[in-house]
């Protein structure tokens, strides 16, 4: 009798909780083909009320929250933290590296950077999955691994290195951006230009423009007297350097800064969107979240709103569904602007191969919908 009153209690407080947002809620929600209801319940215990998350669907499997952190899924691993330490879970929420490491990236082509020691300088090195050190080397600074290279600084230099642990370009660069279709921005003493992950240089010579950022989609930002632009791999200029900012092409679109305000600009400069956001984020599937008077918003390429700027926090989209947080708690909502899952988190990550991040009562724990994805 004594549950069953907490069960009535726990759910009067969602129904309430759910008259109180600003957006309707899915009827009948579904996702991948499968019942996306979730069911909140909490109990109290010495003076201290745990809420719990249930479904009736017997595909999602719900995981209780133990960790102090879990990132999104890589490589069928989620990295953890527990007791200060980070290590490894598969998708069943089984450990698969014990928890030993100060800090650890997520894997990507089979390995993840780690650190031994607690500070940040600490010398870095890339590990594989049975906890092997690659080439038995450390370096001062390393980065994620992509297409099967790596950033690396060593002795004070930037290099690249193969996924043995050998330099496929050498330590001599005072700058490398990271790699992206196996180019890179390099800066070296008073040269500047594109280096491929084969060592190959691009020069680019100029009395008055600096390249900036990272080459992405077959363009660099340069900035010329503390202005930006943005020229082609072969670097002719495409959009002159008139803004305060340029970001990176996503989906065809950049962000620019004007005048203290952000709008977006297309391949050949035209202003798409005009500069009238606090500050905004790429384009993803479609959609791009905009601040205004630090609430935030949604946006598609046309400048409507999806969202008006009415919310504390919003994650872009991701696989058709994005994180919004309301009232201090965070949902789900989908492209129609409707809750698929209503905000009863404390905080939630992105959707991404069918993993659910989620924390309740100050602990992160893992939801696993991948039984709903329809193959």
């Amino acid at each position: 009798m004594i549950v069953s009153m907490k069960q009535t209690y726990s759910l009067i407080a969602l129904t309430a909780l759910l008259s109180c947002t600003t957006l309707p809620k899915k009827e009948n929600p579904t996702f991948h083909g499968c019942d996306f209801s979730f069911i909140l319940t909490s109990t109290a215990f010495e003076d201290k009320t745990f809420s719990y998350i249930g479904s009736k669907n017997p595909k999602i499997k719900i995981h209780f929250p133990i960790y102090e952190y879990v990132s999104q899924v890589s490589e069928n691993w989620i990295r953890a933290k527990k007791n200060g330490k980070f290590g490894f879970i598969d998708t069943d929420d089984k450990t698969v590296f014990i928890f030993q490491l100060s800090f650890a990236s997520d894997f990507v082509n089979g390995h993840a950077v780690y650190r031994d020691g607690e500070s940040r300088t600490d010398p870095k090195g890339y590990i594989d999955k049975k906890g092997n050190l690659l080439g038995d080397l450390y370096f001062e600074d390393a980065f994620l691994f992509r297409n099967g290279s790596a950033l690396v600084k060593q002795a004070g230099k930037f290099g690249i290195i193969d996924t043995k642990g050998k330099f496929i370009v050498p330590p001599k660069y005072d700058y490398l951006s990271p790699l992206y279709e196996n180019w890179a921005i390099f800066k070296r003493d008073e040269h500047q230009g594109l280096v491929s992950n084969k060592g190959v240089e691009k020069k680019f010579v100029h009395d008055e423009y600096e390249i900036k950022n990272t080459y992405y989609e077959g363009s660099v930002a340069f900035q010329r007297y503390e202005k930006t632009g943005m020229m082609d791999s072969n670097f002719k200029v495409i959009i002159p350097p008139n803004y305060e900012y340029l970001g990176l092409f996503h989906e065809g679109l950049v962000r620019f800064k004007l005048n203290g305000k952000w709008g977006f600009l297309d391949q050949a400069g035209n202003v798409i969107i005009e500069p009238i956001y606090d500050s905004e984020y790429d384009f993803e599937e479609g959609y791009a979240v905009v601040e205004i008077n630090n609430q935030y918003g949604i946006i598609n390429k046309q400048g409507k709103y999806l969202l008006e700027p009415k919310f504390s926090s919003i994650h872009s989209f991701s696989n058709g569904i994005a994180v919004v947080r309301e009232n201090e708690k965070r949902g789900f909502i989908n492209t129609n602007a409707e809750w698929l899952v209503p905000p009863i988190f404390e905080d939630l990550n992105s959707y991404h191969d069918g993993i659910i991040g989620y924390s309740l009562n100050g602990r992160w724990g893992i939801i696993n919908v991948r039984d709903c994805i329809q193959k």
